[in-house]
């Protein structure tokens, strides 16, 4: 029984709109399984003590699924602290990302989509081996992970964009950490100052951001290139996808995790 309220926890915490504070994966959890409330309480701390849960702290405690060991993100990429020891295998892509990142660390759904979709695509031979990707873009960089698994999959020029103060600060740590600083530019510069075009551009932010910058992530997307946008969920989505269609977008990709939403988009030649 302890193990199926330790299942339905992580369950109840990934897919989830929103963070949730301890008292209400309890209520939920005692509610939905019929179990006292105890018994998720002890189940809480047993997956903290785990390292599979942890508490993270904007005003209140949320509880969040742990990034504090190495995690295996899709066929190549792992994420840990750089703190933790990991021994590569052959192919293995190994990012260190700060604990306890405000700004996105790997334990999102639509991270870890947008990571796993990076790496089917660095790794499709029709395109990146035939047309390889010459520089990306990351809007909304954030912690910078996306900018940072740009980078170590092979792409040589990548500019991560954020306008949060802190969040600058520690994708350019997360960047420096992983020997990246000659590859990976983290700045301020708003999107619409950016007069260059790209092989790649990632937007891993909210609909309505998404909704708002369309015209000038298009523009910006050479032809033959490709967008990667998350940051929605299903019940978004179909909005999002005719507003990009309408830019005359090819969609290449659609894959959905946890009721969140990552799709890729190829640009024509005109």
């Amino acid at each position: 029984m302890r193990g199926e309220i330790k299942k339905r926890i992580r369950y109840t915490v990934v897919n989830s709109n929103k963070r949730l504070v301890p008292i209400e994966v309890v209520k939920k959890v005692s509610y939905d399984m019929k179990v006292e409330r105890k018994m998720v309480e002890v189940a809480i701390k047993e997956l903290i003590n785990e390292g599979i849960l942890r508490y993270t702290y904007f005003g209140n405690s949320f509880l969040q699924v742990s990034m504090d060991r190495p995690v295996h993100i899709s066929k190549r990429i792992i994420i840990k602290p750089p703190h933790k020891m990991f021994i590569p295998q052959k192919d293995d892509i190994v990012i260190d990302i700060k604990p306890g990142s405000a700004f996105g660390d790997g334990g999102h759904p639509s991270t870890y989509l947008v990571l796993k979709t990076l790496d089917n695509l660095t790794s499709d031979p029709d395109y990146f081996n035939i047309l390889p990707f010459k520089n990306a873009l990351d809007v909304g960089t954030g912690s910078g992970i996306l900018a940072i698994a740009a980078a170590k999959l092979g792409i040589k020029e990548v500019l991560g964009i954020d306008i949060n103060r802190a969040a600058l600060f520690e994708a350019e740590e997360n960047v420096r950490i992983n020997n990246l600083s000659s590859y990976v530019t983290i700045s301020d510069i708003p999107l619409e100052e950016i007069n260059s075009c790209f092989s790649l551009i990632m937007a891993n932010i909210g609909s309505n951001t998404l909704n708002m910058l369309c015209p000038l992530l298009v523009e910006r997307i050479e032809e033959k290139g490709f967008l990667i946008i998350s940051g929605f969920t299903t019940y978004e989505c179909e909005s999002l996808l005719k507003k990009y269609l309408k830019h005359n977008l090819i969609l290449e990709y659609r894959v959905e995790e946890h009721h969140w939403v990552c799709l890729t988009f190829s640009k024509p030649l005109l």
